[in-house]
């Protein structure tokens, strides 16, 4: 059956959408859910129909219906506001309100074919007619030498668009659900700057298609373990044969590369898997060593056509290889190998290649991209930023797909959420295959404290591609910040089994440790951080952890050490984070000197009275992300909050507060200082609903900052202010379990920490 509204053809067997006669990318679930819409055009479809029926028996939140009904709207153009095609029915659910047509598909060709074929073959069907065997006097006639001629060119021209048909047909043997394995190009000139490197520029250039799927390097790493083969192994035409058959690929893209005098042959072609058939070949000639790249875009667009996608799309998305990347061999050489690096969750180690790429090329844009990104991985959010700017001020020299990736980076490197989340979503729908703009979507939902939903992005990177390590963390972070520690588990031994890991997995496991107290699972994860170059992040856990059983010194000794560490890396920013964690945990337990010394962080400051100090501070950060949401939400109000509570005007405190009611879940702090202001205020029933949000979800104390070292202390202290709230609501009996519970935590604190003394004193007056 063929359902077509507007411009629209919707193909049910196919399982496709058409518009105009170009297909629509739509992720499979969203393909699914308008079937069921317009299936039922004109009538309402409640939320939990399209629930049951697309998902089955799969259980996911109403907010996954929601994107999928987001997706459509994009891709449709149409508007929730004022729509032509989805009509939302506030709490029910939707309804398909254009005009729809049904009708069969055509039997006898089931590829699309244009008017001038179809005349051709009408022409066809008439001469057939006019040299049957019943009329042969026709062709005998005076006129015959002219009857002649003319039937021979109506032959000619029936065969002509007989035989485009054909190729049409046959380059629509790929569909959007195909994957291709990419091999290394066979190299024959001698000279090295081509290993690997035009693997990586055709890779560049046919992931700008959101028609082709290219498989990513993960998978195929995973792979190469699997065939008992390095990571780093040359993937030879042999390789990316077994490899595709092995992940049930359609075919592999081979690629080589010869000299002819001064000039330079590349050949590209695209080869079935298991079959071995051929399905497009194509080979162009360089002038120079300087117009390989510029000649391998050319061959790659021609492949893409050959391959199936649209003439459309690839005018819409096909930015000149050496624009979109770089015109330097050498600069894509060290980005190539640089990204390598980094899939291996080796972020320190790809650094440097990246770096070295842009020293090669300043406009190169993507290098400066990842530069960020390991950065970022790094934690060190200054240098993150910097490389940020620098990408982001050459976006007009990238691809779309490289624009929506560099965009959704920078903005949530700004703390811009809203735009980052607007690009990434915009990446979602324009390339529903790739893994990366689901993970980063999942990652600032994440940072929003929108939980639920950021796993579920998680969820859909993962399905995406398994053998990316990024996506774990996310599905780890959901679970942790969830309090579903059997899941959490779970996705360890999977990660185990398989192999699969870098420094930042292994933070995770740590993390999940300590929040289950599993001691021989923290000394595994200490001992596999022992000696590594990402060492300082185990040390940072560690101190973050001596905090939360009350062990200051031992803390402060660990964040020392981890600064140390993050400086010989030349990481500044990130030991600057652990000596601000340090004094912030010092002022929050009652020890004011460290921030003294220091003169930061600005809340610090707050609680412990410096409120010029704190302001300062705060106005440097608000120059810097003037339009940050969770700054501007969250953090400035925590700081001029803290500072209130210091001046004796709590009322104002929890005023303040208020605008991060939204963001919680993800700060800790802010229910804390809360429940300090409501503390002061005498209202103790108050103060120990915002303490209980933090003593009931301890994964959120360590989950929820993942990338900085503030972990954990707001969960123990939360169970002290606990105690003194029901106090003064007069519920002893709960105020004495909520020290108790300290107690037992803090059974090895240091005797002489300030908030220890005070807690036993007034536990003591309650017996």
């Amino acid at each position: 059956m063929i359902y077509r509204f507007d411009t629209f053809e919707l193909d049910e067997e196919g399982f496709c959408l058409f518009n105009l006669g170009e297909r629509v990318p739509l992720e499979p679930k969203s393909l699914r859910v308008l079937l069921v819409l317009v299936a039922s055009a004109g009538k309402l479809v409640e939320k939990n129909t399209l629930l049951d029926t697309v998902w089955k028996d799969t259980f996911v939140e109403e907010t996954t219906l929601t994107r999928a009904i987001a997706l459509l709207r994009r891709q449709l153009g149409d508007d929730s506001r004022n729509p032509r095609f989805i009509e939302t029915v506030p709490t029910l659910g939707y309804r398909f309100i254009a005009k729809v047509d049904t009708g069969p598909l055509p039997q006898d060709d089931p590829a699309p074919r244009s008017a001038a074929v179809e005349e051709a073959r009408g022409d066809l069907e008439r001469l057939r007619e006019a040299t049957s065997p019943t009329d042969v006097s026709r062709t005998r006639s005076p006129t015959s030498k002219y009857g002649t001629a003319a039937i021979a060119a109506l032959v000619l021209a029936a065969g002509a668009a007989f035989f485009f048909w054909q190729r049409h047909a046959q380059a629509k043997l790929l569909t959007d659900k195909d994957v291709l394995v990419l091999a290394d190009f066979v190299n024959t000139t001698g000279d090295p700057v081509f290993d690997g490197t035009l693997r990586q520029a055709i890779a560049i250039q046919l992931e700008q298609s959101p028609f082709l799927k290219i498989m990513d390097d993960e998978q195929v790493q995973q792979t190469l373990r699997l065939m008992s083969l390095s990571p780093g192994a040359r993937i030879t035409n042999r390789i990316a044969h077994d490899i595709c058959v092995r992940d049930a690929g359609r075919a592999t893209i081979d690629g080589s590369i010869a000299t002819l005098g001064k000039s330079y042959i590349v050949t590209l072609q695209a080869i079935t898997c298991p079959r071995g058939t051929t399905l497009a070949r194509e080979q162009v000639q360089a002038d120079d060593k300087e117009h390989v790249l510029s000649a391998l875009g050319t061959a790659a667009t021609a492949m893409r056509a050959k391959l199936g996608e649209s003439r459309t799309s690839i005018e819409q998305r096909n930015r000149p290889l050496d624009e979109a990347t770089t015109s330097s061999l050498e600069a894509l050489q060290s980005y190539t190998e640089g990204r390598v690096v980094l899939t291996q969750g080796k972020f320190l180690a790809a650094r440097p290649l990246f770096e070295r790429a842009v020293a090669l090329d300043p406009n190169f844009a993507m290098a400066y991209y990842y530069i960020s990104t390991a950065y970022s991985n790094a934690g060190d959010a200054e240098r993150q930023l910097e490389y940020s700017k620098k990408a982001f001020a050459l976006i007009d020299r990238v691809s779309e797909y490289e624009r929506d990736q560099i965009a959704a980076a920078h903005y949530a490197t700004l703390g811009e959420s809203d735009k980052a989340i607007d690009a990434e979503r915009s990446g979602i729908a324009n390339y529903p295959r790739d893994w990366g703009f689901p993970n980063n979507l999942s990652e600032n939902l994440m940072n929003l404290g929108q939980f639920e939903e950021a796993l579920q992005e998680g969820q859909a990177a993962n399905q995406l591609q398994p053998d990316a390590e990024p996506p774990y963390r996310r599905l780890m972070d959901g679970y942790i910040n969830l309090d579903r520690l059997d899941e959490a588990k779970q996705v360890v031994e999977k990660l185990r089994t398989s192999g699969l890991g870098g420094a930042r997995i292994h933070q995770r496991f740590l993390e999940i440790a300590i929040v289950a107290d599993d001691q021989a699972a923290i000394d595994r994860e200490i001992q596999w951080y022992a000696g590594k170059p990402e060492e300082y992040l185990s040390f940072g856990l560690q101190a973050a952890y001596r905090n939360v059983l009350g062990q200051r010194r031992e803390s402060s000794k660990l964040y020392k050490r981890a600064a140390e560490t993050a400086l010989h890396r030349g990481l500044g920013a990130t030991a600057a984070a652990f000596e601000e964690a340090d004094a912030r945990a010092g002022a929050l337990s009652g020890n004011c000197a460290t921030a003294h010394r220091l003169g930061r962080p600005a809340l610090a400051l707050a609680l412990c009275g410096d409120a010029a100090g704190a302001e300062k501070l705060a106005a440097e950060t608000s120059s810097r992300f003037p339009n940050g949401t969770i700054w501007n939400a969250v953090q400035l109000p925590e700081i001029r909050a803290a500072i209130e509570i210091q001046r004796g005007q709590p009322a104002k405190a929890v005023e303040l507060l208020a605008s991060a009611s939204p963001y919680e879940r993800a700060y800790p702090e802010v229910p804390y200082l809360r429940g300090l202001a409501y503390l002061r205020l005498k209202k103790g029933a108050e103060a120990a609903i915002e303490f209980h949000k933090v003593t009931d979800h301890k994964g959120a104390s360590w989950g929820a900052t993942w990338l900085y070292p503030n972990w954990g202390l707001s969960y123990s202290i939360s169970s002290l202010g606990l105690a003194r709230a029901s106090a003064m609501a007069g519920d002893t009996q709960t105020a004495r379990k909520a020290f108790q519970d300290l107690f037992a935590l803090w059974k090895d604190a240091d005797q002489d920490l300030p908030i220890f003394l005070e807690a036993n004193k007034e536990y003591a007056s309650l017996q």
